[in-house]
């Protein structure tokens, strides 16, 4: 039996990466914080978002081509930043990387990935986009902004709404090191979770371990846990709009903003100099009683006017849920978790399977509206 038919929609690969690896990393991937409330409202929000069809219009066979600060994509959505990726599964930046090149739209590489940009972009290629949390140091900053520039990057997303960290109840009852958070020790409970997953753990082994190639050249020798320090003393609540336009004036490329909700955030933003939004709730990881993203759109699209895309994320699981966000005035949308669930349970052959499942069902909630072009889907104006 084929992926497709055994595996059809993204949903169906979360139980399966659940088996696939220790408990203390799914609950790294799947939880939000506090009670889940808001992760839970992201996907109830979505659901509650209702598409009514038009019939009579012939044969369709949609172009959900979308372009972008000038650049034609092959699909409306990205791969979202996704710190310690290949904790989850050893190698998914690489395994993102190529499924984003080979299908044509953009990856987000994280500053704390597990991986380089520098060795991502080499199978990414033009689709590597790289997501800064901005460091204290403002000489370490201007380093990781050169080093994406090397690599041919083109548009920086700064993500904004992490202020300090999260308290990830959820990872902590499943024992997991929380580095700045908290606990920074493997536990015999970690220890055994992982001997529990034997595939995960060989193959974690042999890629490096919990690494964070970006941030190592910066970092003291003093092995995992120093660095995860030395990330918690630099990333942490160092963001302010001061530091916005120090970054502005260093990027010359496209500088995308993460994590905006409230309307006088995005246009002091725009005003600034940004060029694009990525309204969030960081998948209902940070604040437990954050709105969705797909509430705020309108509002953000009054204030910052037409011509500044807007994207969105958090809680996005189909691609229902892209033709959902884009007729409710989404330019673009980013996904994270789902792509994860795929890689985690599938392996090198996730990305590709993930971008399958996306690729075809934008494709045919469009045909089942009678809708031509992401333009068309946007048209329909539901927010």
């Amino acid at each position: 039996m084929d992926l497709m038919n055994r595996y059809p929609r993204l949903s169906d690969l979360r139980p399966v990466a659940s088996r696939r690896i220790p408990k203390f990393v799914f609950a790294y991937l799947d939880s939000g914080t506090g009670h889940d409330t808001t992760r839970d409202e992201n996907r109830a929000f979505l659901d509650s978002i209702q598409l009514t069809p038009q019939f009579l219009r012939g044969r369709i066979d949609a172009d959900i081509s979308t372009t972008l600060f000038g650049k034609t994509y092959k699909a409306p959505f990205g791969v979202a930043p996704i710190g310690l990726a290949s904790l989850i599964w050893p190698g998914a930046e690489q395994i993102l990387g190529a499924a984003a090149k080979r299908n044509g739209f953009p990856y987000a590489l994280s500053t704390v990935a597990s991986d380089s940009v520098e060795r991502v972009s080499e199978v990414a290629d033009d689709m590597t986009w790289f997501q800064l949390y901005a460091p204290r140091n403002r000489e370490l900053m201007k380093d990781l902004l050169s080093r994406a520039r090397a690599c041919g990057v083109k548009n920086i997303v700064l993500t904004a709404d992490v202020p300090s960290p999260s308290r990830r109840e959820r990872m902590r009852i499943a024992g997991a090191p929380l580095g700045s958070r908290g606990n920074s020790s493997f536990s015999p409970q970690v220890v055994w979770q992982s001997m529990m997953r034997p595939e995960w753990a060989i193959r974690t082994l042999l890629n490096g371990g919990a690494r964070f190639r970006n941030m190592e050249p910066y970092a003291k020798n003093d092995g995992a846990m120093g660095i995860t320090k030395f990330i918690g003393e630099q990333l942490n609540g160092s963001l302010d709009w001061d530091y916005l336009a120090d970054i502005r004036a260093e990027w010359e490329g496209k500088l995308i903003l993460k994590g905006i909700l409230h309307g006088q955030d995005a246009a002091r933003a725009v005003k600034m100099g940004v060029d694009a939004l990525v309204i969030s709730n960081h998948g209902g990881r940070q604040l437990d009683a954050a709105p969705q993203p797909l509430a705020q759109l309108a509002g953000i699209r009054a204030v910052v006017g037409d011509d500044i895309p807007l994207i969105v994320d958090s809680g996005i699981q189909s691609g229902l849920d892209v033709v959902r966000a884009l007729a409710m005035g989404a330019d673009f949308v980013m996904i994270g978790r789902a792509f994860m669930y795929a890689v985690a349970a599938l392996g090198k052959k996730g990305g590709d399977h993930a971008a399958d499942i996306l690729l075809e069902e934008v494709r045919d909630v469009m045909a089942q509206l009678g809708l031509q072009t992401i333009a068309d889907v946007k048209s329909l104006n539901l927010s």
